[in-house]
């Protein structure tokens, strides 16, 4: 059975709805300077920023039809089930996680049970969305922005061009927000009832690395935590202790910890012995999503999901969906250097274990000499290329959060379209934009709301 994507009749319908907006946005009562400055003192009132820098610089949101959010949801389902497939196997077999590029330690901390099912609790698909999805990455570790987005929607809503769009059209946005806290206290449950935990809430840790440049939003998961009657704190690894099956941060017994910590960036900064390795080891704390979350964060996964030597694990639906969606992708060392040079036009080449854009080389943004050294260089590491997927492209009215006194001016730019997966279900849509075709709000991009748009 072949993944078939519906014929996106709204395709049109979407565009005239854009056009509108973008009409009501030349009315400087509904849209001018001064929404634009309330707009960017909203978002730095209400911590909306990421190292410091406010998020969203648009005036309006990504708009998706229901037909395309339901095509989304059915590739999230069906891809999330065959990472899990592919998870089980490598937990198994030692030389397929040396495939994909499990290191030692890394092996050692997936070997353990986090006690609860699913390897991989909150994970983002990123795609380019034409036709049907193209998968381009798979972030399964920790990936951020659910309360950045329901902080950005709630504000957008308010604004003047919103309230009159909004009186033509019918707008939802999807809560990420409220999926994630439900599914890490859903964890939470299913961990206690296993272990014979008698706590029915949780104190829970939000861990990450001093400083990171999410800290603004590990203020607002931890604010909705507590509104919901969950004491909740933010901790970076030092301030963890292990004594007596008692994982504690700055002296307060830690429940359930929200890993926001790269398993490779704490692997980078700390050892297997770690206070936070110990606890989990013992059973003594959950940890979400597990320290099994790499297998299928790795870029090799992609290759392992495309590979024919797997086909026979996954259900004819799910190597359909694969084979639709997901972008070429291959360990650098199984394609010919040869092929790659006289064609750099097509591949991208990445770090099999990276985030926000860090180390992505675009052949056909780089010359014949440097693609040629990089490849050289790559040889020595850990990489993939992957096929050449043209992105997507969305016009808004852009402004500019530090000069909010130019008003804003509608501009194209490239748009991505990611899912953000909780436990196999489809539980909200970033929608980042860029000028440049690596896009990452480390690197300069911004993310927005995305709103399910209907005619009334």
């Amino acid at each position: 059975m072949a993944f078939a994507a519906p014929v996106m009749r709204d395709d049109a319908w979407l565009a005239r709805a854009v056009d509108r907006y973008h009409e009501l946005c030349a009315d400087d009562r509904l849209a001018g300077p001064d929404v634009v400055a309330a707009f960017v003192k909203g978002q730095l009132d209400a911590g909306l920023t990421f190292g410091g820098v406010v998020q969203c610089r648009s005036l309006r949101p990504a708009f998706i039809t229901r037909e395309r959010v339901d095509t989304l949801r059915n590739a999230v389902s069906s891809l999330w089930q065959a990472f899990k497939t592919l998870e089980a196997h490598v937990l198994r077999d030692e030389s397929l996680a040396a495939e994909i590029g499990i290191s030692a330690d890394e092996r050692a901390l997936a070997a353990i049970d986090p006690g609860y099912d699913d390897a991989t609790v909150v994970s983002r698909l990123d795609t380019y969305f034409h036709e049907k999805p193209r998968v381009l990455e798979y972030n399964a570790d920790s990936p951020a922005g659910m309360f950045y987005q329901a902080g950005q929607a709630a504000l957008m809503r308010r604004l003047p061009v919103m309230t009159r769009f909004s009186s033509e059209f019918r707008l939802e946005d999807l809560r990420a927000d409220v999926a994630l806290r439900e599914t890490l206290l859903g964890v939470w449950r299913e961990f206690a009832a296993r272990k014979g935990v008698r706590t029915s809430v949780p104190v829970v840790a939000i861990v990450d690395l001093a400083g990171a440049a999410t800290g603004a939003e590990f203020s607002l998961v931890t604010r909705d935590f507590e509104r919901h009657g969950v004491p909740a704190l933010i901790a970076a690894p030092e301030d963890l202790t292990y004594r007596a099956r008692k994982l504690q941060a700055r002296g307060r017994d830690i429940d359930l910890v929200y890993k926001r910590l790269l398993v490779a960036d704490f692997l980078a900064h700390y050892d297997t012995n770690h206070p936070l390795v110990q606890a989990y080891a013992e059973g003594a704390v959950c940890v979400a999503s597990s320290f099994r979350c790499t297998i299928a964060h790795k870029k090799k996964a992609l290759s392992a999901l495309l590979d024919p030597r797997q086909s026979e694990w996954f259900t004819a639906e799910e190597r359909a969906t694969v084979a639709a969606l997901v972008a070429r992708t291959s360990p650098l060392a199984d394609v010919d250097t040869k092929t790659l040079i006289a064609d750099r036009q097509s591949w991208v080449l990445k770090p099999n274990d990276a985030h926000g854009g860090e180390g992505v080389i675009l052949g056909w943004e780089t010359d014949a000499d440097n693609w040629r050294s990089s490849l050289d260089a790559a040889r020595s590491g850990d990489y993939v290329v992957q096929e050449r997927v043209e992105p997507t492209f969305g016009s808004y009215p852009i402004f500019d959060a530090l000069r909010p006194g130019e008003g804003a001016c509608v501009r194209t730019l490239i748009e991505d379209c990611n899912a953000y997966v909780f436990r196999g279900s489809l539980g909200g849509i970033l929608t980042r934009l860029s000028d440049a075709a690596v896009i990452n709000v480390s690197r300069g991009g911004q993310a927005i709301p995305t709103f399910v748009i209907d005619p009334l």
